[in-house]
């Protein structure tokens, strides 16, 4: 693997300063790509600008950052505050979340999202070029907008996608895919889609770049690793985007018994709905030199950048972290 990514996911018991010491271990190990998610715990960019702030190569972004809680020429403020920190290592991931997280958090209407996000790219691109915004969209407005701040340009924008409309339009206008919870099977379906979108805009497939999030513990517990990633899925196949996503990619006995036992109000039954062959497809578990060999697998199958996402069971998180970033480098 000669490019390789990690994300950094809020665990309850990590201080601050650990998830610095965790952002400068990967730089140390030669990760190419930190990224770091949102939902209602850290605050995405404030948290971000302080591993920036504290690592000198590894390139550092949101992944991903929601357009319906940030506007626009927010978000671009925000691009050129980190281009200030440290220039040229900035990069964004966006996306449209649920519509739990917007709708019933932020009390954000959810609606239009392949529309609004093509407007966004566009108005975000235009920030971060420095011109002066005169933008009249459908969705998003801006009137005499600009940077007084250097304006960083070509920021590499990678744009999540799970469903076959979203791939397409990723392909199509961002410089950058980011997956998530697809199976092995799976990844040359997906990767087909982006490459059909770029082709269909008269573009290069071969610069869209394509990144997945594999969810990954390397340890020796196997049975307390799976439930963790268990439970991991569970939350997420109650959100519909992530349901018929994970229909699509042959789990739908599992996502049905699932959402049944969750309606009757039993959350333990409906946890045990997620088969270990689920798990065992949409997350790595085992031993470093097993999971070095299944993330290989993921590069062969079409994978650009395999992002490691470290979880573990254990209530120290740390040097778990810490286990599993080591066994991809050095």
């Amino acid at each position: 693997m000669q490019r390789i990514g990690v994300s950094l996911v809020p665990h309850p018991t990590m201080t601050i300063s650990e998830y610095v010491q965790m952002a400068q271990l990967a730089e140390e190990q030669g990760y190419e790509q930190l990224w770091a998610g949102e939902t209602n715990g850290l605050e995405l960019f404030t948290f971000l600008g302080v591993l920036l702030s504290q690592t000198s190569r590894i390139k550092v972004g949101p992944g991903v950052a929601s357009i319906f809680t940030r506007t626009p020429t927010f978000l671009t403020m925000q691009a050129a505050t980190f281009h200030a920190i440290a220039p040229h290592r900035t990069i964004l991931g966006l996306g449209v979340s649920t519509r739990i997280i917007v709708s019933d958090w932020h009390g954000v209407p959810w609606d239009h999202p392949l529309e609004r996000t093509a407007e966004y790219v566009d108005m975000v691109r235009q920030g971060l070029r420095g011109e002066r915004l005169t933008y009249e969209g459908r969705f998003y407005r801006s009137h005499n907008f600009r940077l007084s701040l250097p304006a960083p340009g070509a920021v590499p924008i990678y744009l999540a996608a799970v469903n076959t409309r979203m791939l397409r339009l990723a392909g199509a206008i961002a410089d950058g895919v980011l997956l998530t919870w697809v199976p092995l099977t799976s990844v040359g379906d997906v990767v087909a889609e982006i490459r059909a979108g770029a082709e269909a805009a008269g573009r290069d497939p071969d610069t869209v770049d394509i990144a997945l999030y594999l969810r990954t513990c390397v340890t020796d517990d196997r049975p307390s690793a799976l439930e963790w990633l268990r439970r991991d899925i569970t939350g997420y196949t109650v959100a519909d985007v992530y349901s018929r996503v994970f229909r699509r990619f042959g789990f739908a006995a599992e996502v049905d018994a699932m959402q049944e036992a969750w309606n009757q109000g039993d959350r333990e039954r409906a946890k045990q709905q997620i088969t270990d062959h689920m798990v065992d497809a949409l997350g790595i578990i085992g031993p470093a030199e097993m999971c070095r060999e299944k993330v290989a697998q993921f590069v062969d199958a079409g994978i650009d950048v395999p992002v490691i996402l470290p979880f573990t069971p254990d209530a120290v998180a740390v040097s778990a972290y810490a286990q599993t970033i080591r066994a991809f480098r050095g």
